[in-house]
């Protein structure tokens, strides 16, 4: 079961910082971290396109809008929703050049509730901002993006791809985090989103400068960019919007498309028995909530629970006799964790279950 997204501002479209480049700005931000191959940091024209939106009255503008299209069915069976601007001919071939290139994106079943509009940058700014060349909405799953090049660096398909990404996340599950803002759950595990939030160096859902370089919902969408890119054999757009953190291997992209073929939906329960105090270290690959549950076998036996996240303190718990005890932690960044139980009253054995992401 996938995730129904959560109602926030809409995200800004990484091609926003392109637009703020090549919009005469000359402030320079300072990146968090080093360019790659001597690449000079980026520069902003201002902050205003970091904290543009895709407001309710803009949606409800959008919905009134002088456009054309509708639900079109895709050269994959599919239903897509896509419309485009009045100020474009009303060829049906167009419609399907959109329609056949949303399909042909890595997605799931959260396709069938996209509703993109293809607009010429002007009126794409009139609704996502002055600076922005697209944004997304995820409260209505507006998808707004250009239907033309408008910068030397990023294609009209490499912002659409961008957006779909940020799409594709909001119907994903990341509990207890927000996939929007983190990215899906395997992804954000293996960039180490947790841990690096926890760390100051991440900031999830800010979309102000500086912090819009590391924000992961951002990097996510690049990645699902880049990955489609690739896919389809599209030009790669130049990495130049968010931190070189989020750039993508292998492993990255792999785990990316496993996000979205077979999306992680709940923890998994497994059940170990036990005749007396015993040590057990589990593997946690992905981060997410880690849930211990003790019982007792036995109407005078007692277990004392500690619980051990490498780099994080102990959690103890004792159960009452022949009962049971919880202990829930947070898995950020741990790869492993050691689940110490010892007997400390009675004779009988214990039942451990252990609940992972």
């Amino acid at each position: 079961m996938v995730q129904a997204p959560r109602k926030r501002a809409a995200i800004l479209s990484a091609g926003a910082a392109i637009a703020a480049v090549l919009a005469q700005g000359t402030a320079a931000v300072t990146a968090r971290d080093p360019p790659t191959s001597g690449a000079a940091p980026l520069a902003f024209a201002s902050s205003k396109y970091l904290t543009t939106t895709l407001t309710p009255n803009a949606e409800a503008r959008l919905n009134a809008a002088a456009v054309w299209g509708g639900p079109y069915t895709a050269s994959t069976g599919e239903t897509v929703n896509v419309f485009l601007s009045d100020t474009y001919p009303q060829n049906p071939a167009t419609a399907q050049h959109w329609v056949d290139l949303i399909a042909s994106l890595a997605h799931g079943p959260e396709i069938s509730d996209v509703r993109a509009y293809i607009l010429p940058l002007r009126e794409v700014q009139t609704y996502c901002g002055r600076q922005a060349l697209a944004c997304y909405s995820p409260t209505r799953a507006m998808l707004v993006t250009p239907g033309e090049n408008v910068t030397p660096d990023a294609s009209a398909e490499g912002i659409l791809a961008h957006e779909y990404g940020h799409h594709l996340a909001a119907f994903r599950n990341n509990s207890p985090w927000d996939a929007i803002d983190y990215g899906t759950k395997r992804w954000a595990s293996y960039a180490s989103v947790c841990a690096r939030t926890e760390s100051g160096e991440f900031f999830p859902g800010d979309e102000t400068t500086p912090n819009y370089r590391v924000n992961p919902g951002e990097g996510f969408a690049e990645a699902y960019r880049v990955l489609n890119e690739r896919r389809l054999g599209l030009v790669e757009s130049s990495w130049t919007i968010v931190s070189t953190a989020f750039q993508p291997d292998a492993t990255a992209l792999a785990l990316l498309e496993q996000d979205i073929a077979q999306p992680w939906t709940a923890t998994t329960s497994k059940v170990y028995r036990g005749k007396s105090s015993r040590t057990y270290t589990l593997a946690t690959p992905l981060d997410g909530t880690l849930v211990v549950r003790v019982s007792s076998n036995g109407k005078k036996t007692r277990y004392r629970t500690e619980v051990t996240l490498r780099g994080a303190a102990t959690s103890r718990k004792t159960t009452a006799a022949g009962g049971s005890v919880a202990t829930r932690s947070t898995i950020c960044g741990q790869r492993s964790v050691r689940i110490k139980l010892t007997r400390t009253a009675g004779t009988g054995g214990h039942t451990l279950t252990v609940n992972t992401p």
